[in-house]
């Protein structure tokens, strides 16, 4: 067995069968093997950013975070809405069997992809140019030029692992963009600030995250090539791009405004304050990020079903759906979220050091955020899996304004505490806000609150 069917097998194990009986046994099913690989995913990238972050040191691990939170904003918009558009509509078509729209959405989700990672590249290229004409980069350049270089292969790993989880493979799909990816770049920046540590410099943290991204992207199109329903290669393409391109727009008019609300306190701290303030903040999000793995786990196995018990007019089972997720998801989140609380001072010194213990009020308060975000479940993913993008990048863009004049408010005088605030504030207004929509839109209570404690009735 090849290496790349091995690779397959083993994520599969823990997919779901057409012919299983209930929601009930493919939910557990598939959610486990969700929930391991983001566990694991955590674990990696709490290791990760331990080795950066000690290696380093605050002020280059700050260059670092503030260089990939370009590019990661970049790359939100350089996707153009296409990953939540395929996730959402390849599941539908392949439940239709309708396999020459499907054909015909991945191309042109393929061609608009290469055209907006091209331009954007473009145009960051041209900027370096005539922003440093002398050439003599120095480290925040060179570590920018490398994260500018990632765009193109992040926004295709995105919209391949997409289409494989609207195909039902959302195990093989996590697994590899969230469990090898960044096992590949944990060994290779441990291995090399290890041994060597005359590179221990943020560019070349940034030069491993652009190779494991290449190998990546090729594990992902022969995996695709060979899962692919095989109805797709003997039909003509069928093609509803105007369709396609207007909800992809809102799409990415709701991706663009999400990114800014997670990157906005990162992206203002290296603008109005220094590299070692930034990193002390990058340490402080990680932390509180883990307290909303499980919502992440949710949200990757939960929104092909939300499209389907929709699209089925089952609110019934979609409810139930809905709080069984949201109850899980909080009683994942609050044990870490009062450890950070409580004991954030100690953590911080024990796992990145003494530099960083100045970051756990940031800490505290973003894991505060954190379990408000949490306790309401997954109210974006069930409005946009439900036909109700437009009402979410309605709210998104509002809080993203809301979320960069906060920012822009406290960052300046506050520094990484403002930041801090401003972003938990923001999480809990966005999430309110959803709430009262999926309340109004589909007669659903999103909270973990919501009927009884009994994970199954």
């Amino acid at each position: 067995m090849s290496a790349i069917s091995q690779i397959s097998h083993f994520f599969n194990l823990w997919q779901f069968d057409d012919d299983q009986k209930s929601l009930r046994s493919k939910m557990v099913r598939g959610g486990f093997g969700v929930g391991c690989i983001k566990v694991l995913s955590c674990v990696i990238s709490l290791l990760l950013g331990i080795i950066l972050a000690r290696y380093l040191g605050a002020e280059k691990y700050g260059i670092y975070a503030y260089a990939f939170a370009i590019s990661s904003t970049l790359t939100v918009f350089a996707e153009a809405g296409l990953p939540t558009l395929l996730l959402r509509e390849v599941a539908a078509l392949e439940t239709q069997e309708k396999w020459g729209k499907l054909r015909g959405l991945f191309l042109r989700a393929l061609q608009l992809n290469l055209a907006t990672s091209f331009c954007i590249v473009c145009i960051a290229t041209i900027y370096f140019w005539f922003y440093n004409r002398n050439m003599q980069f120095d480290l925040q350049c060179k570590t920018l030029i490398l994260a500018i270089l990632l765009l193109p292969l992040s926004t295709m790993i995105k919209l391949f692992s997409s289409v494989l989880s609207g195909l039902q493979h959302v195990v093989l799909a996590t697994g590899i963009s969230e469990l090898i990816r960044p096992g590949i770049v944990l060994l290779l920046i441990g291995g090399l600030f290890f041994l060597y540590p005359s590179v221990r410099q943020p560019h070349y943290a940034m030069a491993v995250q652009l190779l494991s991204q290449a190998a990546i992207l090729s594990l992902f199109t022969v995996l695709l090539i060979r899962l692919l329903p095989r109805y797709i290669f003997a039909v003509k393409s069928c093609y509803d791009t105007r369709y396609w391109f207007t909800t992809s727009f809102s799409f990415a008019l709701m991706s663009g405004a999400g990114i800014l609300n997670s990157q906005a306190d990162i992206l203002l701290l290296g603008f109005f304050r220094t590299p070692n303030e930034v990193g002390l903040y990058r340490v402080a999000m990680q932390g509180a990020g883990l307290v909303a793995f499980g919502l992440q786990a949710a949200n990757t196995i939960v929104a092909p079903q939300f499209s389907r018990l929709y699209a089925q007019s089952d609110l019934e089972r979609l409810q139930r759906l809905v709080s069984v997720s949201a109850k899980v998801i909080l009683l994942s989140a609050v044990p870490l979220a009062l450890a950070f609380i409580f004991a954030g001072e100690y953590i911080l010194r024990l796992l990145f050091g003494k530099e960083y213990i100045s970051g756990h009020i940031p800490l505290a308060i973003l894991s505060a955020g954190q379990l408000i975000n949490a306790a309401m479940g997954s109210v974006g993913f069930l409005l946009t899996m439900t036909g109700h993008e437009k009402v979410v990048v309605k709210t998104f863009i509002g809080t993203a304004i809301f979320n960069l004049a906060a920012n822009a408010a406290l960052v300046p005088a506050f520094g990484i505490v403002g930041a801090a605030i401003a972003t938990a504030i923001v999480t809990t207004v966005w999430n309110i806000i959803l709430y009262k929509l999926v309340q109004k839109r589909l007669g659903i209570n999103s909270t973990a609150f919501a009927g009884n404690w009994k994970i199954w009735k």
